[in-house]
């Protein structure tokens, strides 16, 4: 009877620690599962707007690609300092991206469908478990054309937190849900950054659906200004806000850095903003090459750049 009575208690304190923390999978490593099945919160009525996910990459300066940070107190389920995750960080971030913007009305389907491409790099993502507990991101993401490959928004989104974890201290349950709420905040605001841009250059996509409106706590890089209309009794003559600017190179796919934000390969042309841009060229093998240029209102710049070993 008393075995029987420990063993109720014990399967009852497991399901206590199971319901707070999450569920987690047998082994040292943290599971984070990013269901894709819609949040009940969701956007029923998908917009006619098709994305095809490309990899986020991983950025960060760290030896393993899984590696999250380092315990120095206590994780009930996880032996060592090292905090792991079960996936890598970068496609754990990508799919948290996807989820949200799924949930807020975008459909990802395969690539040939697609009319848009999102892509990343995780600059940041750490957490540290000590007296406090700590979690750092700076995701960078960018939108393209899928046809043409022209930057349609480009940004990034950092969040810091921190909390103390009490006196039963954390398990790895606790650790996950405190990741899952740090990227579930950066992947909103990336989603109603990219969702403006998209409302006020492509509205025809979203109809009396869609409003534009600026989101808060992004470092936009690259979009378009929402669309303003004038007066009724104005006759003056819109002005280009924006100007084209045509890359090509020798040698041919060298890689495009605009203001510290990977652009792609050349020959590339993307529609920016007007005003002064740094640009760095790579490519393995040769000297890296930066050039200063000003992209004017209505206007076209073009640069040809030849690298040299």
């Amino acid at each position: 009877m008393l075995k029987l009575q420990w063993l109720f208690s014990a399967g009852f304190l497991v399901a206590m620690l199971a319901g707070c923390a999450g569920i987690q999978e047998p082994g040292n490593a943290i599971y984070m599962h990013v269901d894709e099945k819609p949040s009940p919160t969701a956007r029923q009525q998908k917009y006619p707007v098709l994305v095809r996910l490309s990899a986020y990459q991983d950025a960060r300066d760290v030896s393993d690609p899984h590696l999250l940070g380092v315990a120095t107190t206590r994780v009930l389920g996880m032996t060592g300092k090292d905090i792991m995750l079960d996936s890598e960080v970068a496609a754990v971030v990508g799919a948290s991206m996807k989820k949200r913007l799924s949930d807020d009305g975008l459909q990802f389907v395969e690539a040939d469908q697609a009319q848009f491409q999102l892509s990343g790099v995780v600059k940041t993502l750490s957490v540290g478990i000590k007296e406090r507990d700590y979690l750092s991101i700076a995701i960078e993401s960018t939108l393209t054309d899928a046809t043409s490959g022209r930057v349609i928004w480009s940004g990034v989104v950092a969040e810091k937190k921190e909390r103390y974890a009490g006196v039963s201290g954390n398990s790895k349950g606790d650790v996950a849900a405190f990741l899952k709420t740090g990227l579930a905040t950066v992947s909103h605001k990336t989603s109603e950054s990219i969702l403006s841009v998209l409302m006020a250059t492509r509205p025809e996509l979203f109809g009396a659906a869609g409003v534009a409106k600026a989101a808060p706590g992004v470092t936009v890089y690259t979009g378009a200004p929402p669309v303003v209309a004038p007066p009724a009794a104005a006759t003056i003559k819109p002005v280009a806000a924006t100007g084209m600017l045509a890359l090509t190179s020798v040698p041919g796919n060298v890689k495009v850095y605009v203001d510290d934000v990977y652009y792609g390969l050349t020959p590339l042309e993307a529609e920016m903003p007007a005003g002064i841009y740094q640009l760095r060229f790579e490519l393995d093998g040769y000297a890296k090459s930066s050039e200063k240029v000003s992209v004017r209102r209505g206007d076209r710049t073009e640069l040809k750049v030849e690298l040299h070993h």
